[in-house]
């Protein structure tokens, strides 16, 4: 039996979570497109379009939204037409693009390796920041050129992640980027308060478990079977759902906030596969405190950090006051370095935390119509349509 929560003449199900993402934007009466990105290094990824209905092309500059860790372009769409955000920009007039960076469920191919070997998971953030967005946004710009010579970003925690990396290490790409929102920035990560996370140093158990249960380098890997499995146990009227207990001790306690349809339905997409290194390379960040790339075991070359004076492309920084992943202070700390930073805001409230830019019921008067507002006020500004 479907459960589903109305949301004006839509309704949120539970099999939500067992469509793909281009199905979920064709079920809701939107344009849903795939297209395949391939990077430098010969990674193919998968880039999720979405655009109003037909007979209505987008007018103002093309959005690209990426997702954290272990996250999809289904991130952006699982609330529903109403209240998600890809919804929301496509509905202003943006041409809407959601990104799927290497190694998750849509994005498990290469010109010359499989995913089924080592190799093809040796990979962190930082090659998803340097190698992924780069030609994401390239793809972009050469699919609406002349008429568009920038794109908006927004990003989300690891999302942020990557985006920093990439505007810090190649600042050519600043000049491509109209105005970025990012959303619970995983930069500096000394002050994460989540149990969890905070149980995995490199020598922990748990730590070492995923470690050797990841027997090539993948991490959590997507598959139907394993998330609808995690979608029985976590059903929506259980009194104490395990899934809320994981949420609340990696994210930051904020149940209420909760829409527990939606959370079930998120377990169908989530986790969505990763590399080990990348968790392996948020842990080196949260020891030394330092914002740098990821550094080999078997070397004792110290990295040099990112150069984050270089990210000069405008900016709002968004923050929740309970995340138990990133810190408020050390995105205060951070943003003090960046050179055109527009805005850094806690939202939310006091409970707001690090998933709750995604599912919490009120994330789209409490965030996303704040991006909606700074890109309508940019757009009038600097006229460039498409």
């Amino acid at each position: 039996m479907l459960i589903g929560i109305a949301k004006g003449k839509f309704s949120i199900d539970i099999i939500d979570g067992q469509l793909t993402t281009v199905e979920l934007i064709n079920k809701y009466g939107y344009r849903g497109q795939t297209y395949t990105v391939t990077t430098s290094d010969g990674y193919r990824l998968a880039m999720h379009r979405l655009r109003r209905k037909e007979g209505s092309d987008p007018k103002l500059l093309p959005v690209l939204i990426v997702h954290g860790l272990l996250g999809s372009s289904a991130d952006w769409v699982l609330i529903g037409p109403n209240d998600a955000l890809a919804y929301q920009l496509a509905n202003a007039g943006h041409d809407v693009w959601l990104g799927n960076t290497r190694g998750n469920r849509y994005s498990r191919q290469h010109v010359r390796l499989s995913p089924d070997e080592a190799e093809f998971w040796n990979f962190s953030w930082h090659e998803k920041g340097i190698y992924d967005i780069p030609a994401m946004i390239d793809f972009i710009l050469n699919q609406t050129q002349p008429l568009s010579d920038q794109v908006y970003y927004i990003g989300l925690s690891e999302g942020s992640t990557v985006y920093f990396t990439m505007t810090s290490s190649l600042p050519q790409y600043n000049g491509k980027i109209r105005l970025a929102h990012t959303l619970a920035p995983a930069v500096l990560l000394d002050g994460v308060r989540s149990p969890l996370i905070l149980s995995l140093s490199d020598s922990s158990p748990l730590l070492i478990s995923l470690t050797q249960s990841a027997k090539i380098g993948e991490l959590f890997k997507w598959s139907e079977q394993q998330n609808g499995f995690i979608q029985t146990i976590c059903p929506p009227f259980a009194k104490r759902n395990p899934c809320i207990v994981v949420f609340e001790n990696l994210f930051g306690p904020n149940t209420e906030a909760i829409d527990m349809n939606v959370l079930q339905a998120m377990m169908g997409h989530c986790p969505s596969g990763a590399s080990v290194k990348e968790p392996k390379h948020f842990n080196q960040i949260i020891q030394s405190g330092i914002f740098r790339p990821y550094q080999e075991d078997n070397t004792e070359r110290i990295v040099k950090p990112y150069n984050l004076t270089l990210s000069d492309a405008p900016v709002h920084i968004y923050y929740g006051l309970n995340d138990f992943i990133v810190h408020p202070k050390n995105v205060r700390r951070f943003a003090t370095v960046l050179p055109n930073v527009r805005e850094v805001r806690a939202v939310g409230g006091k409970k707001f935390t690090h998933i709750d830019f995604l599912i919490a019921k009120r994330v789209k008067s409490t965030v996303y119509s704040k991006i909606l507002y700074n890109l309508r006020n940019d757009a009038q500004k600097n006229p460039q349509t498409l």
